[in-house]
């Protein structure tokens, strides 16, 4: 579950902001420099940029566009045969997409079938990870790694911190495996997080006694690191696994009790959670180690070239260029035109198939599409080209929740060279396949 409220802009997003001469420039440009695909290997020059990465971020303008996952999964599997990297890590749920991962890579207690492994996607919204697209993806490394080494395995992960209360469970669990009474001690202190009825619930007690979980989550990493530190396990997988989910408690609490303040504080816990795990599991694999991330763009693409930034907001975009420099990441935002995509009108709402309205004047997206190509991509190395598009203009962002007839409040300024290293732009879009 996400917290009851969000950071949300509070800024007047302007539409049409290019004059016409600069406008005919600016489009003249991008088709000279736009590279059209057709198939996986049409993206051999920005696979050559990616040479030397050791993260790569995949955007996509909403959570429920098959274009998206499918082009996504055809330049991951392209980076873990050719390139070498070692996991995917998406933006998702990390007690769900471990059972995934244990599935994919074929550990001891694994689900037995694709069906199950998907399964363990229970929480919504289930559109967005329980699909045809992921499904097909998953059997695809389970496939890849089949007859390959353990420690060469390529792994499936979560990155995100909205399954706190299954987190705890695992957590308890793992103590259980080892030490009845240590389990027994974190869920007594697992308590005063799990007794909540709800986040609101939690909130409203917090902001009536001023007390909260803050310490009790903290006493129970202490406790799986001190324990893993006794037994000599700090490189176990199981070991990693129980400390994320501990790891993952603290950042929601702090996630969740940072909407009584307001600001960016809670979307910032969780943007920096998703680069924390990112980074963890880079030094999981080892020295060299390559890793693909999978999320919105408003988390991928660097937050201080959007109004976001300027608002004090971060993303895995901005603390991934931070903490390794802009030559050891690459970001890649994906966009459309206009399609169908699956979201819903209220959070944790019904799916609902919606339309997505052809972008507004003075937007990257019809910029894009006046270009008459339905399917290229930009690369912003490009000598000229990050000049030439260095105007700070409306970006459209679609989450779970949308409403069409209020997308003109989907756009953020953004200046797009300097937001990612690449862009996918697809001029019409389709429907996920949802699997239920």
């Amino acid at each position: 579950m996400r917290p009851l409220r969000f950071f949300t802009l509070s800024v007047l997003v302007t539409f049409g902001v290019l004059q016409p001469l600069i406008a005919q420039e600016v489009h003249e440009v991008i088709r000279q420099n736009l590279v059209e695909f057709d198939t996986v290997s049409d993206f051999r020059p920005l696979f050559d940029e990616i040479e030397n990465r050791h993260l790569v971020l995949m955007g996509e303008a909403t959570h429920g566009t098959s274009e998206f996952y499918t082009w996504r999964a055809e330049l991951s599997k392209h980076l873990i045969k050719e390139k070498g990297f070692r996991f995917i890590a998406v933006e998702g749920d990390w007690p769900a997409l471990s059972r995934i991962n244990a599935f994919v890579k074929q550990k001891p207690g694994a689900p037995e079938t694709i069906d199950e492994a998907m399964a363990s996607i229970d929480r919504w919204p289930l559109w967005m990870w329980r699909n045809q697209e992921v499904k097909e993806l998953v059997e695809w490394l389970a496939e890849y790694n089949l007859d390959r080494p353990e420690e060469e395995r390529a792994g499936f992960y979560g990155i995100d911190l909205y399954a706190e209360q299954q987190a705890m469970l695992d957590v308890v669990s793992w103590f259980e495996s080892y030490d009845s009474d240590l389990a027994d001690r974190a869920e007594r202190t697992y308590r005063c997080l799990s007794r909540a009825s709800g986040l609101q619930s939690y909130l409203n007690r917090v902001a009536r006694t001023g007390d909260d979980c803050s310490a009790e989550v903290e006493q129970v990493l202490e406790q799986v690191r001190e324990f893993g530190a006794e037994r000599g396990i700090e490189n176990d997988w199981d070991y990693f696994n129980a400390e994320q989910n501990a790891i993952l408690v603290v950042n929601a609490e702090k996630h969740i009790r940072a909407n009584l303040s307001g600001g960016p504080d809670s979307w910032n816990y969780r943007a920096s959670h998703f680069e924390l795990t990112s980074r963890r599991l880079l030094d999981f694999y080892g020295e060299d180690a390559r890793g693909i991330v999978w999320a919105h763009n408003t988390h991928i693409g660097d937050a201080r070239a959007t109004e976001m930034g300027r608002q004090g907001a971060v993303n895995i975009g901005q603390l991934s260029r931070e903490h390794w420099g802009y030559d050891l990441v690459y970001a890649i935002g994906f966009g459309t035109y206009r399609g169908d995509v699956f979201a819903a009108t209220r959070w944790e709402g019904a799916r609902q198939e919606m339309q997505i309205p052809e972008a507004v004047d003075g937007s990257w997206e019809k910029m894009l599409q006046e270009t008459e190509v339905d399917r290229f991509y930009l690369l912003f190395s490009v000598s000229g080209l990050q000049q030439a598009l260095n105007n700070n203009i409306p970006h459209r962002a679609i989450g779970v929740t949308y409403m069409p007839h209020q997308d003109r409040g989907n756009y953020v300024n953004t200046v797009l060279p300097d937001r990612y290293d690449a862009f996918i732009f697809i001029s019409e879009t389709g429907l996920l396949d949802p699997l239920d």
